[in-house]
Order: structure tokens, then C-alpha cells, then sequence
């Protein structure tokens, strides 16, 4: 061997062990989101100057991070440019149909391309102040039917939770962590308000959001709903996701000094997203309550998927429009990290295995998956993987390597997966990032050899090779 080459062993074994880095990019995806309003006349008399309103997906920046990019609106076939105009929470499209006869339809379609990322902000709760701007203060009322803060039960609630707090960030999080513990997650058919899901202490996303609201807002703390869609896999067909089956709500609240902050406490399961949401969160639309309980004491969200019919008729002759309203969401660019551990640790090393999926419909390349985890715990043993390509639909499994430190056992840590790609979708190309979360409780470690033990085995092997010896001599002398 030359002289120099084992400083260049030396030099790959280091490179091979150093800590996982690898190129980032936006932790996004991009989503082709179809939503088809049919509108028809189903009385027996013509609907003078019918007209649409309808809810569309906006830019956002903040509590949440999405872009519009691409938008397309047509009724029965034909391009047109509505009458778009913005609240401070939503934005409005008036689409104009025309007389519509009796039985006579039309279609409105809506194509809009939009790239969702990630958000996870960084709140210091010594930075929070105390003082409320006068705007959000609206956001800390009670809404009949939804919002039920002024109940005495959710008030004595929202005091026995955070009565001896005086930080906002204190507050939600108390809450947060109350429906974590105290809230089972039962998908229900109908929309419940905070009340019945206080009193049920169970509900899917409506309820568990509608109760956070309310229990904020005894707190003093604003708070509003978010109306949306959640894209899960586990819904996903070659054509796409019926938007019928992710609809999805969580909230945002409001802290001085910050603004507004999204907590989810369903998603993920029995974890919640405080502070954060990812990719998978398609924001619709906001709202303090207002008109979202009909006069029949129903919860009708203002989001997508929402549509209100107006027309004239005239005197004497009046009429009634119907319709229905379908749609689907097409992840164009979406990848997803299933990261899942081994059940035993060997020899101080765990093992972990991430499956990662193409969800979208175009292909990535590029690919680079790493593992991250507290290296205080924790010696990350295999270097990032790499994969030249994957195509739509396809999955690449791979896993990793962790050395345990003598105080990683006994407790619960974090590891996440993360993959960076590259897309050359024409609506959303560049270098993307996904990631995927498992948590782990370590057990207690092993106990070690006995020196007794040790020192009786060392006698035993000397005495086992002294018989052989002697073995061995009698039967040279033979």
C-alpha cells in the first residue's frame, strides 16, 4: 500500500459516517383541483337572470402557504371571466347563467392548479404579547349553533384549563392538548357544533376544530375555523380523489405579536399539528362563524364546493333551482414517506425502513432519502440513498442504519425521513421535499455479562485448551 493511502481510507469512512445532508427543496406538492357545479332549473316556470356564487381557492401566506397556479372557469364548455371580488377571509366568484328554462341546466366547471407547501412556524412563547389588535377581537364572541363559548360548560372548562395561564401560546396549547387526551376521533354524517362534541367527547374533524374554537374564544383567545380538503392516499384511484371524501377543518387562532397560528388536533391521529400543517392541508376557506349555521340550525361551510343560486321571476310564476355539485383532486406532484422501524434493536442498532411512493401523476428523478434524528442519542450508520428515477405510482424501499448511545434507551424519540426530488411538471417544476415521522420507545438495555460470568468462562476455555494439550501430547508419544 502507498504511503498516503490509509489517510485515504480514513478519509471515505469519514464521508461515509458524516451526519445526513442532502440538497433541499420546497416541502410541497401541486394538486389539479376539478370542481363541477351542475345548476338546474327544477321548477315549472323560467328563472330570470340566474346567477352563481361560488367560493375559489386563493394565495394564502402564513398560517398557510398555497398558491394559485394556474385557474381556469367555464360554464357548459365556454371560457368566461367572472365577477371575482375578495373578503377578508374569501374570495368570490358571481358566474352569470342567463333565463334558465324550466328543466334546463347548465355546468360550471372549475380547473385550478395549486402548490401547497408545508408550514411550520417558529413560535417563542416569551416573544408573545398579551394585547390583541381591535380587528381580531370579533373572533373571541360566541356563535349559536356552532361556537358555543358562552356556555357555562365550556366557559368552566376553559378556566379549569388555562385559568392560572396568562400566555396565549400557554392557552391554545392547553386546549390542544386537552382534546388530544380527552376527544375520540368517529367520523360522523352530519356537522355537530363545539357543544355537542364537548358533550359527546367524540366527533371527526368538524368537531374537534368547532371545540378548540370555542374553548379558545372562553379563553379569550381569537380563533376561526378553516374549511378544506385533506389529500390522504388512502383515497387515491388512477383517476384521482373524489373531493366528496376529503373535505377536511381544523383552526387558527391568534397570538400578538405572531398572527394567526393553524392547529389541527386529528391530523396527524392522536397526534394533532400545532403550529404546523403539511402539504396534504388544501385551505378553502376561513371563517369567524358568520352565516355558517342556515336557518334550519345546520353547519354549512363557506369553502369550495359551496354554491348559491339567485334568480327573478316574474309575478305570479315563481320557480326553484337545483343542481349538485362533484369534483376531483389530481396530485400532479406528490410524494409520500411511509417510515417505519424494526421491532427489536440488535447488537445496540436499529433499523428503519422508509417506502417511498410517487402519488403524483408525473414522474420525479433525482431522488436523495436521508434519516435525521438526535445524534445526542443516536449514530446514523448508513449514508443517503439515492435513486436515479421513479415513476408515477411506483414505490422505492429503503432503510437505514442507527446505532444506539448508552442514553437512548429507556425513552421515546423522533425519526424523520426525508427525500428530495425533482419534478419537471410544467406547473410546478423544480426541487421538491417530502418527509415522514415515526416515533419510537426505546426499552430498557440489555443487561451486560457478570464479571463472574466472564472470569468462569475464561477459566473454563484455559482448562478446555490445557486438555486438548495434554490430549495432544499423548497421543504424539504413542
Amino acid at each position: 500500500m502507498r504511503p498516503y493511502g490509509h489517510i485515504l481510507i480514513a478519509l471515505c469512512i469519514l464521508l461515509a459516517f458524516s451526519p445526513q445532508t442532502h440538497a433541499q427543496g420546497e416541502e410541497a406538492a401541486v394538486y389539479t383541483v376539478t370542481i363541477n357545479y351542475v345548476v338546474q332549473n327544477v321548477g315549472q316556470h323560467v328563472a330570470l337572470d340566474s346567477r352563481a356564487t361560488i367560493v375559489l381557492f386563493d394565495n394564502l401566506s402564513g398560517w398557510a402557504d398555497q398558491e394559485v397556479i394556474d385557474e381556469e372557469i367555464t360554464v357548459d364548455g365556454n371560457p368566461m371571466s367572472p365577477q371575482i371580488s375578495s373578503t377578508e377571509d374569501n374570495r368570490w366568484a358571481v358566474i352569470s347563467l342567463g333565463d334558465l328554462d324550466p328543466g334546463e341546466s347548465v355546468t360550471i366547471s372549475v380547473v385550478q392548479v395549486l402548490k401547497v407547501n408545508s408550514v411550520e412556524l417558529s413560535v417563542d412563547p416569551e416573544m408573545v404579547g398579551s394585547t390583541f389588535p381591535s380587528e381580531v377581537i370579533a373572533y373571541t364572541t360566541p356563535v349559536e349553533g356552532l361556537y358555543e363559548s358562552d356556555s357555562s360548560e365550556i366557559q368552566n372548562l376553559a378556566q379549569e384549563l388555562t385559568g392560572t395561564l396568562t400566555n396565549p401560546y400557554y392557552k391554545a396549547r392547553r386546549i390542544f392538548e386537552w382534546l388530544l387526551e380527552n376527544m375520540e376521533y368517529e367520523p360522523q354524517t352530519t356537522e355537530h357544533s363545539a357543544l355537542w362534541g364537548y358533550h359527546a367527547r367524540k366527533g371527526d374533524c368538524t368537531e374537534f376544530s368547532n371545540l378548540f374554537v370555542a374553548l379558545a374564544r372562553a379563553a379569550g383567545i381569537p380563533a376561526k375555523s378553516v374549511s378544506g380538503y385533506g389529500y390522504l392516499a388512502l383515497y387515491t384511484t388512477e383517476a384521482g380523489a373524489d373531493i366528496q371524501t376529503l373535505g377536511h377543518a381544523w383552526a387558527i387562532f391568534y397570538l400578538p405579536n405572531y398572527g394567526w397560528v393553524p392547529a389541527d388536533a386529528v391530523w396527524p391521529q392522536h397526534v394533532g399539528s400545532f403550529g404546523e400543517v403539511d402539504y396534504a392541508h388544501i385551505a378553502g376557506a376561513t371563517t369567524g362563524g358568520d352565516d355558517v349555521v342556515n336557518e334550519h340550525g345546520q353547519i354549512v361551510w363557506h369553502s369550495p364546493r359551496y354554491i348559491e343560486k339567485r334568480w327573478n321571476y316574474y309575478v305570479g310564476e315563481p320557480t326553484e333551482l337545483g343542481g349538485q355539485v362533484s369534483g376531483s383532486i389530481i396530485p400532479q406532484v406528490l410524494v409520500s414517506i411511509d417510515l417505519q422501524t424494526s421491532p427489536v434493536i440488535e447488537n445496540d442498532t436499529l433499523t428503519l425502513t422508509a417506502t417511498i411512493k410517487n402519488l403524483g401523476q408525473n414522474s420525479v428523478s433525482n431522488l436523495t432519502a436521508g434519516l435525521e434524528t438526535d445524534t445526542s442519542y443516536f449514530e446514523i450508520m448508513t449514508p443517503p440513498r439515492q435513486k436515479s428515477f421513479l415513476a408515477s405510482g411506483d414505490e422505492w424501499q429503503t432503510s437505514f442504519e442507527v446505532r444506539l448511545k448508552e442514553n437512548a434507551y429507556s425513552s421515546r424519540h423522533v425519526f424523520t425521513s426525508s427525500v428530495s426530488y425533482e419534478s419537471s411538471y410544467s406547473g410546478g417544476s423544480g426541487t421538491f421535499l417530502a418527509k415522514g415521522k415515526v416515533s419510537v420507545q426505546t426499552p430498557a438495555k440489555p443487561a451486560e455479562p457478570s464479571g463472574i460470568y466472564d472470569f468462569t468462562s475464561l477459566i473454563l476455555f484455559v482448562v478446555l485448551v490445557f486438555a486438548l494439550a495434554a490430549v495432544g501430547v499423548a497421543l504424539a508419544r504413542r
